[in-house]
């Protein structure tokens, strides 16, 4: 259950793929990398390289949330696309509930 509602602004960070990074680490890149400050309540967005886990960061009320979900082995994200290449840009909450809940199967295994 997603415990973050859609009054946030969000981005998505399509060349963003490190999971190892805690909020901390996450926010200090967001403001190097992307010229964005964390601390003004967006939700931002990065997925692993193989689709199968996405988190999101955001600051509220002096404290950093970090949300996971990963997919277990033969299940994926949907892969997002974004056709001007842009660093990061905006995803409307129709589309990440969408991105978050509908899972991609990559092979059915019949026994």
């Amino acid at each position: 259950m997603l415990t973050i509602n859609g009054l946030h602004k969000f981005y998505f960070l399509p060349y963003f793929h490190d999971m190892r990074c805690k909020a901390q680490r996450i926010s200090e890149i967001i403001r190097a990398r992307y010229n964005r400050d964390p601390l003004n309540g967006d939700v931002y967005i990065f997925m692993s390289k193989d689709n199968r886990k996405v988190k999101m960061v955001h600051y509220e009320n002096h404290a950093f949330y970090l949300h996971e979900k990963s997919y277990t082995s033969g299940y994926s994200f949907m892969k997002v696309v974004d056709e001007n290449a842009k660093p990061e840009y905006r995803i409307d909450w129709k589309n990440l509930v969408a991105l978050l809940e509908s899972p991609v199967v990559k092979q059915i295994r019949l026994r």
